[in-house]
């Protein structure tokens, strides 16, 4: 029997399958150290694991609204437009099992088939598979080496801009060379965005991941807030990578296409862990505290 004719422009992360492969090796008894994923391994802190087993034992373990429950939309919604400087309401949120998700089902709301999307490259792989998988042109842009490490390379970035170009990915504290937009290089994107009418997705996992100065959003620049749409995880911030929730927040009109889409990929993501991320906001903070000095104290003793 035949397979469908899409999945030859499926790509994939091969940073899992390396992934495999070491832990395969640490089992057989070698010292592994670990470069292929950005997993976290410190473990979650404890006020957010028993809220968990308090959710659980609470009975948060049925089905839930496809868009994620309001408390915790309300909590996320308040906490990511204080940390930008924006207003979010809970409308603008739509809870997902994880931040790679939101690239799919953004990429489905706002992309037609033929249509440009430019992606950062080098950068996360699921960005070029889930434009070509659904039937768009992934066009890259790249960077260039500085004094103060990368920047965007505008100026090839423009050359690539076409009539049938979209849609921008933007990914700001970059996977996987840690590039920080200068604020001018953060307005020359935004002014590109607003002149040719783009939709952006603002890749914003590693937003609050740094050791010095206040992180900037894109969504905080005149007219982008309307345009923008952030992939928001609690993976890296609180050590969850195998807990799987993140969420996707922008544009009303955008987050209801991927509350529609939830509902036909997954019904709504984990009930109990939903409620144990309102804990994560509005709880103990020392925990993500921690997690961020033990990561700069291994970033120093590199």
């Amino acid at each position: 029997m035949k397979l469908a004719d899409r999945l030859h422009r499926l790509g994939t992360e091969t940073a899992f399958a390396v992934s495999a492969q070491a832990a395969d090796w640490a089992a057989k008894g070698h010292k592994v150290y670990p470069f292929h994923l950005g997993d976290i391994n410190l473990p979650t802190p404890e006020n957010i694991v028993e809220a968990t087993i308090r959710a659980i034992r609470d009975g948060k373990t049925g089905y839930c609204p496809g868009i994620g429950i309001l408390p915790l939309r309300e909590a996320l919604a308040e906490d990511v437009g204080a940390r930008r400087g924006v207003q979010y309401r809970a409308e603008n949120v739509a809870i997902q099992p994880g931040g790679k998700p939101v690239i799919g089902k953004f990429i489905s709301a706002v992309m037609n088939p033929g249509d440009e999307v430019l992606y950062p490259n080098p950068g996360y792989p699921i960005y070029e598979s889930q434009i070509e998988f659904q039937g768009g042109v992934a066009v890259p842009y790249g960077y260039v080496e500085t004094e103060d490490g990368f920047a965007i390379d505008l100026e090839a970035l423009k050359d690539s801009i076409t009539e049938r170009t979209r849609i921008l990915i933007y990914n700001n504290y970059q996977n996987p060379i840690s590039a920080e937009s200068s604020r001018e290089e953060m307005e020359a994107l935004a002014e590109l965005a607003l002149e040719h009418d783009w939709w952006v997705l603002s890749d914003e996992a590693y937003y609050e991941i740094r050791y010095g100065g206040t992180p900037r959003s894109i969504v905080a620049l005149p007219g982008m807030q309307e345009r923008t749409v952030i992939l928001y995880t609690f993976s890296k911030k609180y050590a969850m990578t195998g807990w799987r929730l993140g969420a996707a927040i922008g544009p009303e009109s955008v987050i209801q296409i991927i509350s529609k889409l939830n509902t036909n990929h997954e019904s709504c993501s984990n009930h109990f862990i939903q409620w144990a991320m309102i804990e994560a906001l509005q709880g103990d903070q020392s925990g993500p505290r921690n997690i961020l000095e033990e990561l700069r104290r291994r970033r120093d003793a590199a």
